[in-house]
């Protein structure tokens, strides 16, 4: 209920919300080992399909679909697959989205961000 907007639905927002996790832990995981923190989401485009009840269970889907040196496209989906149409589980929102692995030293550093370090 707290992540309601209409009644009974999920706020857009929470949806948007979501892809963008996905996109980030997909980057975070582009290097073929999960590195939490190595990047960020520096761009995503969400689609709103379908309202969401409150309480549904749905399938979150995403794909590393390039990688190009410390950039990684990632495409994300929000479905039911119980929710079936023409075969095809209901589509409640997509996104593309763009993932930008930190410089090297920043990784092994540790250290804080500084806009000339990104």
């Amino acid at each position: 209920p707290a992540a309601e907007s209409h009644r009974g639905l999920c706020h857009g927002g929470t949806m948007c919300a979501l892809m963008d996790d996905v996109i980030g832990w997909c980057g975070f995981c582009a290097s073929g080992t999960c590195e939490p923190w190595s990047g960020f989401t520096v761009q995503i485009d969400t689609s709103l399909r379908a309202p969401v009840a409150v309480g549904a269970w749905l399938r979150v889907e995403a794909t590393i679909v390039r990688r190009e040196g410390r950039k990684v496209w990632v495409e994300a989906s929000l479905s039911d697959p119980l929710a079936c149409s023409d075969g095809r589980p209901r589509v409640h929102c997509e996104a593309k989205g763009l993932f930008l692995i930190k410089k090297e030293d920043t990784l092994k550093s540790g250290g804080p961000l500084s806009c000339e370090r990104l």
